[in-house]
């Protein structure tokens, strides 16, 4: 372009040369051409930015991150000269385009269009803009290029991906519950009313027909207890490029601990807070839609302090009913050591999964007894650091 724009000029000199020393209609003929095209480019662009159109659109109207969704787009000339030397660009922050590159040129003859399917993969949960962000169009000439925005970008409202894990590393009694289960014990004749997550073959008939309540055996050996799930609700940027990928692991980590968990009919507590503190129970499998959606939807803030959270929990005191506690966060401070301290002394075993792209001080976790700490990069395979 700007080697045309250089020729382009010499000529114009070189013409007016032409007319200073030479006159003639021959030298005011050739001046007065290319006097004239750097116009006619210029209004050929402006024609093609008004009569250009784009269509697209997504097959899945809530894609899921990480997922790939079916993308359509369409590349209209709705007037009646040939549109050549156009390009399109697309939003690459936060989502990726399989089959196209930003340096293809497409050119479209009067009243038709080019119609294209690929795939879209959205990288983070969140509502974000995808598909086509700008378009370049260049004259005839390769004179002058104009960008602009798409008119009417396509924005998606993302959900986050359930990581399926067959197995957890992180899990420090898992196995041992697994081996107790094993062992067929002699149920104490101590009974009480059924909980969504027991066993049926537990079921004590004859205290079931003495209350008219579903009663269930308690084993003697075995307390059956659930796992605690304490997420941040603190955003940790204003920036969405920094704190998107941090949100979106952080769903994801706590969704797969809560699936891992629920589909082995092992009841799970969450604690998180958006306004105010709020408890998501999962003690069956089916509970768990309901629980995804919650997530899907949730809304972390800058205002929400892990600090006050940890108080609350710790004064509703239902953590402690648990075997096991993840937290989850993005940045560790003193409320968390403080808040972990109190836990441990009651017996619990915590896991805190630190959710960060840069090295993590991992001293501290270590000296308290039964805790230890998981650090997850934002880009990380859960299935691999889990």
């Amino acid at each position: 372009m700007r080697r045309n724009r250089i020729i382009l000029l010499l000529l114009w000199i070189a013409s007016l040369v032409g007319i200073s020393f030479y006159g003639g209609p021959v030298s005011y003929g050739f001046f007065g051409v290319l006097t004239l095209i750097p116009v006619i480019s210029l209004i050929y662009i402006v024609c093609v930015i008004l009569q250009f159109k784009i269509y697209q659109r997504i097959e899945n109207r809530y894609p899921i991150s990480n997922r790939t969704s079916v993308f359509y787009f369409t590349l209209q000339n709705e007037s009646l000269m040939t549109f050549a030397g156009i390009r399109v660009f697309f939003y690459s922050t936060f989502s990726t385009i399989s089959g196209l590159e930003d340096a293809i040129e497409y050119e479209l003859s009067p009243h038709t269009g080019i119609k294209k399917q690929t795939e879209l993969v959205c990288k983070y949960r969140g509502e974000y803009e995808v598909g086509i962000k700008k378009i370049i169009a260049q004259d005839f000439f390769r004179l002058f290029s104009v960008s602009y925005k798409n008119r009417e970008p396509l924005r998606v409202k993302v959900k986050p991906n359930i990581v399926t894990l067959t197995q957890l590393r992180t899990d420090q009694n898992i196995s041992a519950s697994r081996e107790a289960r094993m062992h067929r014990v002699q149920p104490d004749v101590t009974v009480r009313e059924y909980k969504p997550y027991d066993d049926r073959r537990m079921v004590h008939w004859k205290a079931t027909a003495a209350t008219q309540k579903l009663m269930v055996r308690e084993r003697t050996d075995e307390q059956q207890k659930g796992i605690a799930i304490v997420m941040s609700p603190k955003r940790c940027s204003k920036k969405q490029e920094i704190y998107l990928p941090v949100e979106n692991k952080i769903l994801e980590t706590v969704i797969a601990l809560a699936f891992f968990y629920s589909s082995r009919s092992i009841p799970v507590s969450v604690f998180y807070k958006n306004v105010r503190y709020c408890e998501s129970v999962i003690g069956q499998p089916r509970q768990f839609d309901g629980f995804y959606e919650q997530m899907s939807e949730y809304a972390f803030d800058e205002q929400n302090e892990p600090g006050l959270l940890y108080e609350e929990i710790l004064r509703a005191g239902s953590v402690f009913e648990s075997r096991e506690v993840f937290l989850i966060l993005h940045e560790r401070d003193e409320s968390e050591a403080s808040f972990i301290n109190v836990l441990s002394r009651n017996g619990l075993s915590v896991t805190t999964c630190l959710i960060t792209d840069s090295p993590a001080d991992v001293s501290d976790p270590e000296r308290i007894p039964r805790c230890k700490l998981v650090t997850i990069r934002t880009d990380d395979d859960l299935t691999e650091v889990m």
